[in-house]
């Protein structure tokens, strides 16, 4: 969104839980998966989007770029959480110059931190449906010192970030490349990572409504972890279904189903934030990403609390993807790498 590029990239996924890397091979008529690979961060590396151990961050990435080898030293990152603002705004159909004077101008209006500390971008949508005479853009703002943090880092191991884009933005164009966009259909894509869950509603390809909400596996974590009086790794397994010695196995089944309760409350509430902008639109259904997505029970919950047809999603759907790389696991993690496979296929002009 930020900055972009002529030369083909890889993607990698910072999350905090993990870091997933991606590189597609473009042919004329598909992508092929050229290399993919996943590292597992140690708890609190990153916090809130922001990376608290640059040492261990960068040793992380170095070891993940060993194992993947991708072919190239160039990059496209994404950002996420609160120090990203993401708006649709209404201008008057004006010139070039004069737009891009009202952008900054709207930009000062809704963000809740100085201009000068921000990198700002935004789209032009087309006109808006809503008010007579006046273009619907989409304004897109991420604090400097978060950016920048990611790329200095990332520069220590000798990458090169040539793009810079919001989580929500590479979760569409992964969606967009492996599913045809139907026609006036309402999709809410929703990428349920550790720390955070990234929502983007889209409809015929352009995004109506982003939220990032501060809610993810760790929290079914922590709360495994508090209540059973277990230590947050042996919280992490009994998550992922591990038996363990003294657990009792419907106790862990309540505090989970507490969480999906939370998560489900959240997603509603982001429902009706977009019904309220959004009056003439319906959601037709949700399609989930990210490791968090496979929790036991949580699709089933959706669907039964919102009345939403409720679909995992498949990053690789409409990717080559050769045999050799299932044998080396992909499998395990594949659901994790939508905003890496979105990332991946970033080009100049994209935005």
């Amino acid at each position: 969104m930020f900055f972009k590029t002529k030369k083909e990239v890889f993607g990698l996924d910072i999350g905090s839980h993990s870091i997933k890397l991606i590189e597609l091979k473009k042919s004329k008529r598909d992508y092929k998966l050229k290399t993919a690979g996943i590292k597992l961060l140690p708890k609190d590396t990153i916090i809130d989007g922001s990376i608290m151990d640059s040492t261990t961050f960068i040793d992380t990435v170095r070891s993940l770029l060993t194992e993947a080898k991708p072919s190239t030293k160039f990059v496209a990152l994404s950002v996420s959480g609160q120090g990203v603002i993401v708006k649709k705004i209404n201008v008057p159909f004006i010139t070039e110059e004069e737009l891009a004077n009202a952008i900054q101008w709207e930009t000062e209006q809704y963000l809740p931190f100085n201009i000068q500390d921000v990198y700002c971008d935004f789209k032009i949508l087309g006109e808006s449906a809503e008010i007579q005479g006046q273009l619907d853009v989409l304004l897109v703002a991420a604090k400097k010192d978060l950016v920048d943090d990611y790329q200095n880092a990332i520069r220590e191991v000798g990458l090169e970030p040539l793009v810079v884009d919001v989580d929500a933005f590479a979760l569409q164009n992964m969606y967009e490349l492996n599913e045809p966009i139907l026609e006036d259909k309402v999709v809410m894509l929703a990428n349920l990572g550790a720390s955070f869950s990234n929502i983007n509603i889209v409809k015929n390809g352009l995004s109506l409504f982003t939220r990032d909400v501060i809610w993810g596996g760790n929290k079914v974590t922590e709360s495994l972890q508090k209540n059973l009086g277990i230590t947050f790794e042996d919280a992490e397994s009994v998550k992922c279904g591990k038996p363990m010695e003294g657990i009792d196995i419907n106790e862990v089944s309540a505090i989970i189903a507490q969480e999906i309760d939370n998560v489900v409350n959240e997603i509603q509430r982001t429902i009706n934030f977009f019904y309220n902008s959004n009056p003439n639109d319906v959601i037709d259904k949700i399609v989930l990403y990210g490791g968090t997505a496979q929790l036991n029970g949580l699709i089933d919950a959706i669907k039964e609390k919102l009345g939403l047809v409720v679909e995992l999603g498949n990053p690789f759907k409409r990717i080559a993807v050769d045999r050799s790389f299932w044998n080396k696991g992909l499998q395990n993690y594949s659901i994790q790498t939508a905003i890496a496979v979105g990332l991946a296929i970033r080009r100049l002009g994209d935005r």
